[in-house]
């Protein structure tokens, strides 16, 4: 078998982490701390000479090209105008961003304001991914949102009105004292705002989080009425011309996020700031998760890590199996042979052939894939492959 022609490399998806925010909400186990300014600032210059420690030890310099730039949080979008145009100008001294596609920046509601979004679509900013979660009051109280309905409205009108063509719109399910009816109700009200693009998560509750202390006090969802939350909002979703690409993303024609699936596909990624994780040449990272090591670190002159490991070709191929299948076109066979020069039928063919009879995947000439059910317990799925 000849190896498929693949596209070659267009550059590197980079993902900066912002990891202050103005409140946590109860359910969040993402690294974010209070947002105070002059550790915000302090924060941003590290990131640069985060960025490069990270190029002197650079494998080939001649590939410092970015494809995707995503900023995360946290809630990137309380980034000053001026800190973040001084943020763009440093990548361009380091980096080709002449390939950049897309380039997105989190953001709540509340933070969203017409000077400075305004300024963030003239520095480029092109995606806006808006942490709604839903659109009804008393959940949003519950969660511990510090924005109602109404001003998540206002703020996604005030984004077209500045002229963003590329928004989309966090929402969770299978929230607290929530019903169906409500839950209808929410995602209704998202899919009326017409965005390009909407996530659509099941509530996890994370263990270290408010929430998970504070279970007892709410009523949560069976696992019935979680199926029929996930089933009906993918028929709402889809009968809304949305198109189901992955397990928890739904996207108008073209509007997929490119940058995450830089993820599902394992292409190369680098993560700058605390807690960011990265992928490149057969190498995982995970940065620090204090200010405390983070500054340590790149004050003595060495990158930021907790964890780096050449991933053994056996974890490599699981993991590319476990992020490729999140996707519902499934993953090819000439994209596993490309990679790692076998068959993924024959690498894998007792995992497979479970799957198959537990109908949970559908395997073809071409590619293997998750089933409708397969999609519903797509944890089980995995956890073959790790």
């Amino acid at each position: 078998m000849e190896k498929p022609k693949i596209s070659s490399f267009k550059g590197f998806h980079v993902y900066i982490h912002f990891p202050f925010c103005v409140s946590k909400c109860i359910y969040c186990d993402f690294i974010s701390f209070k947002f105070q300014k002059p550790l915000y600032k302090k924060y941003f210059d590290y990131l640069k000479r985060e960025i490069d420690l990270f190029l002197e030890k650079f494998p080939d310099n001649s590939e410092k090209r970015i494809s995707t730039l995503y900023l995360g949080g946290g809630t990137p979008s309380l980034i000053e105008e001026d800190l973040l145009s001084s943020l763009l100008s440093f990548l361009r001294s380091r980096f080709d961003l002449r390939t950049l596609s897309e380039f997105t920046i989190e953001a709540n509601p509340e933070s969203i304001e017409k000077t400075k979004f305004e300024a963030f679509k003239a520095l480029g900013v092109n995606r806006v991914s808006i942490g709604v979660q839903s659109f009804n009051d008393e959940t949003l109280r519950i969660l511990g949102r510090i924005h109602d309905s109404k001003t998540a409205i206002e703020k996604i009108e005030l984004l077209r009105e500045i002229g963003f063509s590329n928004i989309n719109l966090d929402l969770i399910f299978s929230l607290p004292n929530e019903t169906f009816d409500m839950q209808v109700r929410s995602l209704k009200s998202a899919i009326q705002l017409n965005p390009e693009h909407v996530s659509y998560y099941a509530l996890m509750v994370e263990r270290g989080t408010l929430l998970n202390r504070m279970k007892s006090k709410f009523k949560f969802v069976d696992e019935k009425i979680w199926l029929k939350e996930f089933e009906y909002g993918k028929r709402l979703l889809e009968d809304a011309g949305f198109i189901h690409y992955e397990i928890s993303n739904y996207a108008k024609k073209s509007y997929e996020c490119l940058h995450n699936i830089s993820y599902w596909k394992s292409y190369p990624y680098l993560g700058f700031g605390i807690s960011a994780g990265g992928f490149y040449n057969g190498i995982r990272y995970v940065n620090v998760k204090s200010f405390e090591k983070y500054f340590e670190k790149i004050d003595k002159g060495v990158l930021p890590y907790s964890f780096k490991k050449r991933l053994p070709v056996d974890i490599a191929k699981g993991e590319f199996i476990m992020m490729g299948l999140r996707l519902l076109e499934g993953i090819g066979f000439d994209e596993y042979y490309y990679k790692f020069g076998g068959f993924i039928t024959e690498d894998f063919k007792n995992e497979i052939s479970k799957l198959k009879e537990l109908k949970l995947i559908k395997v073809n000439n071409k590619n293997i894939a998750l089933t409708k059910k397969g999609v519903q317990y797509a944890n089980i799925v995995f956890r073959e492959f790790i």
